[in-house]
């Protein structure tokens, strides 16, 4: 799996979501990973979010390779974990009764990992906005694509006050990022063209790679179906294709 640019939060000064009390703890342990829906454990991280405060950020660190793959294989070890992630997003919908007041969205951040993250309250983010979170990790879930394939996916639940953008440079996917640089250099070669008479076919090979890129980032901007299943799958598929 593509490493997804994900950060752990290790809080000095105080923490933005409320302490887990020991009796809410214990209800996490029911949180049934890789079934798709939304248990006691959901519940308990729903109340958690209603209680967010802006406060003094902590320290934030990178996760290593092998902790985030652990939050697919051994989900338990950090359920409740609060975590700092950030990527695009792909849709939004609401999530079933009687959590109408939560949103799904699927995000897929900057290396094309597709991820759940269950959003408390009303924002005026939409799909296609790049953002930054703060949530806790809540469990994993398995769904079954179109082509019969299982995947794994991390999903987390935040509250809305928690969610802001962010920038375009640290979150688009790496082919978007190389259409500025090329534009440019074929700019440059235009005007040496001029020039230089000889060089135009160098002009119209940088062109055909402009056209090849603007091609993949359209690539990246993609229709989902309605399904969660068959949208994740989907998200899953085009990150294979950009890797």
């Amino acid at each position: 799996m593509v490493l997804m640019h994900i950060f752990l939060l290790f809080c000095i000064l105080g923490a933005n979501f409320p302490p887990i009390e020991e009796s809410d703890a214990s209800r996490l342990v029911f949180a049934v990973d890789g079934r798709d829906s939304l248990d006691d454990g959901f519940a308990v991280l729903v109340e958690n979010s209603k209680g967010w405060v802006a406060g003094i950020s902590g320290e934030t660190r990178l996760v290593p390779t092998a902790v985030f793959l652990e939050l697919v294989m051994e989900p338990a070890k950090y359920r409740g974990q609060e975590m700092t992630i950030s990527g695009v997003i792909e849709q939004q919908m609401d999530s079933p009764p009687p959590w109408e007041f939560v949103g799904e969205w699927f995000v897929r951040d900057s290396s094309g990992t597709p991820f759940v993250l269950y959003v408390v309250g009303e924002t005026d983010l939409a799909a296609k906005a790049n953002i930054v979170a703060r949530a806790r990790f809540y469990k994993r879930v398995d769904l079954t694509g179109r082509d019969g394939q299982v995947r794994s996916f991390a999903t987390f639940v935040t509250s809305s006050k928690a969610v802001k953008s962010a920038s375009l440079g640290t979150i688009i996917p790496h082919p978007l990022l190389l259409v500025p640089v090329v534009v440019v250099g074929a700019m440059v070669v235009f005007l040496l063209s001029r020039k230089k008479p000889s060089h135009r076919l160098h002009v119209r090979d940088v062109s055909m790679h402009i056209d090849e890129m603007i091609d993949s980032a359209d690539d990246t901007m993609m229709d989902l179906p309605d399904d969660p299943a068959d949208a994740l799958a989907l998200l899953h598929e085009s990150a294979e294709e950009l890797t």
